[in-house]
């Protein structure tokens, strides 16, 4: 409020000063040309000239301003920029719409006048390899490493994973560990070079790489679960029968595996299921009945219960008198009931294997139920009755 008033006063004297001076009276101007004369008063003929030369500065003002960033130039660069940025989207719907080549055609078209060039480049590239178009994403993806150095990480990634598309994993995880060193925080590359261990198979390698994902929390809790469930299943599956000389080389890597792993882990079903398998391949029959017993007092699990039943054992007077004490708490267990079958029968106790597999069958028939039985009953010389069970077990085998 203190402004205006101030200006105010100042033009009230600014004015006053100006009568003033104008009763000293004044010179005048004479202009002629031609026929035509001009004459005024010096004061007015300095208002005019005043007037003119902030007409004039008014005037290349507004010029610098249409022409310049504020006017013509900025309205007219807002509608490329938009122009391009429309062209831009519209790749980007087609690429969300599953239309792969024209989302290609579109993208490459506006992207060296997109204001977003790497997004196009990109996005092109994953829409021709989306559409199966290899050599085009390949050659998109080197133009992208070209023309935008800075964006080479993203166009490595993007190569990796048009390898992993190409079921190329060994490609992939050549590129992705050259620019691993530099950047092992990188949940998308942690994701790919598990992708690519995984696909190839290495699954030493990618055990290593398990404490990164974990620790980065480059997937969910459930995926990282499911994944070290396979990761070490898979190795206990690489743990077979081998030569006498190996033998115990080949323990000690499985006891190395073992004791390396999370402790949780060790209360996993499926893995303890895993390792016991490989004890029992690699001969160490004693270590894995003990395995399996401590593990099926704790919790119960039917993979475990018929490892139990396959084990060969070389107490299997021990091994029937456990099962059957599990009995007392798992009656109508079919698993049990089955396993309860073969271990009898391994021990030749025919009575009691036909009785537990009879058991079984009538819980749930099953074509390995009626095989066993008929093996049982064709060693205790009925051969109608094992003649018939095998009959039962191939067409319910049959039916499935």
């Amino acid at each position: 409020m203190r402004k205006p008033l101030l200006l105010f006063v100042l033009a009230l004297l600014a004015g006053a000063a100006m009568v003033w001076i104008l009763q000293f009276g004044s010179g005048y101007i004479l202009i002629s040309a031609a026929d035509t004369t001009i004459e005024m008063s010096a004061w007015t003929g300095l208002l005019l000239y005043i007037l003119a030369t902030a007409l004039l500065f008014w005037l290349l003002l507004s010029w610098r301003w249409i022409v310049g960033a504020g006017g013509f130039i900025a309205w007219w660069n807002n509608r490329r920029n938009t122009r391009r940025t429309n062209q831009t989207a519209a790749g980007l719907l087609l690429f969300a719409s599953d239309e792969w080549q024209e989302a290609t055609k579109r993208l490459l078209q506006s992207a060296d006048r997109s204001t977003m060039p790497v997004v196009n480049l990109v996005f092109a590239a994953r829409a021709a390899a989306d559409n199966e178009q290899f050599d085009q994403a390949r050659q998109i993806l080197e133009r992208l490493k070209l023309s935008y150095p800075n964006s080479s990480f993203i166009a490595d990634k993007a190569l990796a994973e048009l390898c992993l598309l190409e079921e190329k994993p060994a490609d992939a995880v050549q590129i992705l560990q050259s620019i691993y060193a530099t950047n092992p925080r990188d949940g998308a590359l942690l994701r790919l070079l598990a992708d690519a261990y995984y696909l190839a198979e290495d699954w030493a390698t990618l055990q290593k790489l398990l404490r990164d994902l974990k620790h980065y929390k480059a997937i969910s809790e459930q995926d990282m679960a499911s994944l070290e469930q396979d990761v070490y299943c898979n190795l206990f599956d690489q743990f077979t029968a081998c030569p006498e000389s190996l033998i115990n080389q080949r323990r000690a890597d499985l006891e190395n595996v073992w004791h390396q792993m999370p402790k949780r882990l060790h209360r996993d079903p499926e893995i303890i299921a895993g390792y016991g398998a490989a004890l029992g391949r690699l001969k160490l029959f004693d270590r894995q009945q003990m395995l399996l017993i401590k593990t099926l007092n704790k919790q119960w699990h039917r993979q475990l219960v018929e490892q139990f039943g396959e084990l060969e054992s070389t107490s299997p007077e021990k091994q029937l008198m456990v099962a059957e004490k599990w009995l007392l708490r798992h009656r109508d267990d079919v698993d049990l009931l089955l396993t309860l079958g073969r271990i009898c029968q391994r021990l030749q106790f025919w009575g009691k294997a036909k009785d537990y597999l009879s058991a079984a069958i009538a819980l749930r028939p099953s074509a390995q139920g009626y095989s066993r039985l008929a093996a049982v009953l064709e060693h205790m010389g009925d051969q109608r009755a094992s003649a018939e069970a095998y009959r039962l077990g191939l067409s319910i085998l049959l039916a499935e």
